[in-house]
């Protein structure tokens, strides 16, 4: 996506050049000059252009904040010539810059497990705004990190004439390496080719398992608000419900990060649908559900789900607990539960505190609700 936005962005004059054409347009990466390394790429928006309803300003923000990041650790050797024969020429040089293929692999392993999560609700616009944005958050951490990995390579860059005889750039798969190292090694697991592969056996293994599904098996509690000042929040649903042929690479993913007892392809959760909206103009953080405790048979069952990463629906906006002004967020939260739901007979959620973001004042105290659950 944003190998697309970022040469999408380039375009420009070139020169005569092109050893120098090259050295220039290295340059200004190195230097984050983003307008002049344009001039020197051929083709520019007109043919590599980004999706213009999904939000231009958007992606052309997320698109300079990764070039500031490859910019400040980008070096190179100078250019030397290869060919030059009639209107194109080949210069080759070698370029040391962020492991692009090691940041989005980081990436994808950390947003991978919500993918398999989201499975259980169903996915509206919100949801995959939310995601998308979560997945853009996780690149620049990694982009961003002390240790984020660095690779050297060698890299043959192809040049064209302009009609006014200037070198300009190809727009090419070497352009892509040149900026975004290793990229091509992640774009080779999404191929065509691969794709295909995995869609026909994705399509076998979806013949012979049924399809996954979630039995509400009791409603606990429906539209109930509650005053976190001055954050007001709003439980659409809190029920018990049951997940059924959860396929093997679900089960996995639960097992490994979100329950401490292992699931099979039948389990029970607890589950909270709510929405938050803070009625100030202050930045608020709000962290919604913070814990759910089961009292059964004069036994309890205590699950953290903000401070203990429980919640495995965990896609959904409200997972950023910032609230910047009069704004509202929706959550979802599904916790894996051991206790039997027909035996259960209370139900303690706590309601998170709100503070000032800026200053962490506390605003609101953690309230305890309770729902009595008659079987």
């Amino acid at each position: 996506m944003f190998v697309g936005m970022i040469t999408g962005l380039l375009a420009g004059c070139g020169s005569d050049n092109p050893s120098a054409t090259v050295d220039e347009f290295l340059t200004a990466i190195q230097k984050n000059d983003f307008e002049k390394a344009g001039s020197y790429v051929q083709g520019g928006t007109e043919s590599l252009t980004t999706n213009e309803e999904s939000g231009e300003e958007a992606d052309e923000e997320l698109a300079m904040t990764v070039f500031e990041n490859i910019s400040k650790d980008y070096d190179f050797e100078s250019p030397e010539e290869v060919s030059a024969e009639g209107d194109k020429a080949v210069i080759k040089t070698e370029i040391t810059s962020i492991d692009m293929g090691s940041v989005m692999t980081s990436t994808m392993a950390e947003i991978m497990p919500l993918a398999f999560a989201s499975a259980f609700e169903e996915e509206t616009p919100e949801s995959e705004k939310a995601f998308e944005e979560m997945t853009e958050k996780a690149m620049v951490k990694y982009m961003t990190a002390e240790d984020v990995p660095l690779v050297t390579r060698s890299v043959e860059l192809n040049l064209e004439k302009d009609d006014e005889g200037n070198y300009m750039i190809v727009d090419d798969e070497n352009l892509d390496e040149a900026i975004f190292a290793n990229m091509s090694q992640l774009e080779d697991m999404f191929s065509e080719e691969n794709g295909e592969a995995w869609t026909e056996t994705e399509e076998a293994e979806a013949e012979e398992q049924p399809e996954q599904t979630s039995e509400v098996l009791s409603v606990v509690a429906e539209n109930k608000s509650y005053d976190a000042d001055p954050v007001n929040i709003t439980l659409e649903e809190a029920s018990f419900k049951k997940a059924s042929n959860v396929s093997e690479d679900q089960q996995f993913d639960i097992n490994n990060m979100y329950t401490d007892e292992p699931i099979g392809a039948e389990f029970n959760y607890f589950y909270i649908k709510y929405t938050a909206d803070n009625t100030s103009d202050q930045d608020v953080t709000f962290s919604g559900i913070n814990e759910i405790v089961l009292f059964s048979e004069g036994k309890q069952e205590k699950i953290e789900v903000a401070y203990d990463w429980k919640d495995f629906i965990d896609y959904d906006e409200a997972q950023d607990p910032d609230y910047y002004g009069a704004v509202s967020k929706a959550g979802e939260v599904g916790v894996v539960i051991k206790t039997d739901p027909a035996k259960v007979e209370k139900v303690r959620v706590v309601i998170s505190e709100s503070m000032l973001t800026e200053t962490y004042e506390t605003l609101s105290e953690p309230q305890n609700i309770e729902f009595e659950v008659t079987n």
